[in-house]
């Protein structure tokens, strides 16, 4: 009962989640949910704003008495500053220091989280913007199916965690973009399918692909070896009849 009372005149639990760089999401997570609990999400609002500071005096009965010269404070603006302090109290407890820094100069809730989100807002955008690139001149090079696909699955879910999230078909299209001519006809086989591909099909494809490469190769290289040790083993035959034929 104590706490539900404490709860409505703004006491917030500390937070367990600093904001830093790359965790918005679970920061966001725990302070928008004990936020609404306590029944102070309207403290970070735009449009945020305290009651007036003095009561509207009331007309007298009668109009010829003489009127209040000293303003009536309103006990409504005084706990709306209370609870705002505290709720930006709470905000900033949860920053790490290096944002901590950028903010310590606002004063009330509400500008202290427009501040939080423009500043996730200008990060996930260049966080967009690098990720794009990172797929768009990925190569396969040396690595391996499995290696490849971690590296380019990794960076479409770093574009959904910046809330840019792709689709397969985007996806498909970097991972293709990005192969070297050895997997030209997975590209070829894929691109001329009437129904688009799932990542997970293609990475089947893929893997079923460099197997068979490998497969080749093996093949070809122990040709390469019987070859080169039937080529060896002939010779000394032919010479030795030769030599017995010459001694007869």
């Amino acid at each position: 009962m104590a706490q539900t009372a404490a709860l409505s005149f703004g006491f917030l639990p500390p937070p367990t989640i600093l904001l830093t760089k790359g965790n918005y999401s679970m920061w966001y997570a725990q302070v928008s949910s004990t936020l609404k609990g306590a029944e102070c999400w309207s403290y970070i609002s735009p449009s945020a704003k305290p009651p007036s500071e003095f009561l509207t005096p009331e007309a007298p009965a009668d109009l010829s008495a003489p009127k209040e010269t000293d303003p009536t404070p309103n006990p409504a603006y005084s706990k709306w500053i209370a609870k705002d302090q505290q709720v930006l109290s709470y905000l900033f407890s949860s920053l790490s220091k290096d944002i901590f820094g950028q903010v310590t100069t606002l004063t009330t809730a509400a500008t202290l989280w427009a501040a939080i989100q423009e500043h996730h807002a200008s990060q996930s955008c260049a966080h967009v913007i690098s990720t794009r690139m990172a797929l768009a001149t990925a190569s396969k090079g040396s690595l391996t199916v499995a290696e490849y696909y971690t590296k380019m699955k990794g960076l479409a879910d770093e574009m959904a965690s910046a809330g840019r999230k792709l689709d397969d078909e985007e996806i498909v299209s970097y991972i293709l973009t990005d192969l070297d001519v050895d997997y030209e006809s997975v590209v070829t086989s894929v691109a001329t399918r009437v129904e688009p591909i799932t990542v997970p099909k293609l990475y089947a494809q893929l893997v079923a692909h460099e197997q068979r490469v490998a497969l080749r190769g093996t093949t070809a290289q122990s040709s390469a070896n019987m070859a080169a040790r039937g080529g060896r083993g002939g010779g000394p035959p032919s010479n030795s009849r030769g030599r017995r034929g010459r001694g007869g």
